[in-house]
Formats: C-alpha cells, sequence, structure tokens
C-alpha cells in the first residue's frame, strides 16, 4: 500500500482499487508494525515507558480493531 504524509496525517492509498485512508501518526506507527510477525506483545514492549503497559496494549488492540475494521490489516490464520 502507497502512503504520504500531509502535516500530521498519514494517507494510505490502495493501488487496486485507489482508495484513501487518513490515519493519525500513532495509528500509522502501529500499522507498520503489522507485518506479519511483529506480536501486539513486541508492539507494548516497543511502545511502553515508565510502567505504562496496560495502557498501551489496551490502546494498540484498539487500534488493530480500528485498522481490521477499516481493511488495513488482517488477522493470519
Amino acid at each position: 500500500m502507497a502512503w504520504s504524509k500531509l502535516g500530521e496525517t498519514y494517507i494510505l492509498v490502495d493501488p487496486a482499487t485507489n482508495k484513501t485512508f487518513n490515519i493519525d501518526t500513532t495509528s500509522f506507527l502501529i500499522w507498520v508494525q503489522c507485518d506479519g510477525k511483529t506480536s501486539v506483545e513486541d508492539m507494548t514492549d516497543i511502545f511502553s515507558v515508565n510502567g505504562n503497559r496496560d495502557i498501551v496494549k489496551a490502546a494498540i488492540v484498539g487500534i488493530i480493531d480500528k485498522l481490521k475494521d477499516y481493511g488495513l490489516v488482517s488477522l493470519s490464520s
């Protein structure tokens, strides 16, 4: 998927459909980590600081759910 940045927004473009998605910086950073190899636990390790692990993990799961709803990520079987 192609992407570009406009201000604080990332614009993702599906080349097959030319459909565009606008996501914020945090969602973009999570989307980039959704490579089929990086687990939610790994992402939580990357973004957690000062004992905020539970809050960060909940936020990541919520963002991934939104990205799934948009069709930007899928779960591997």
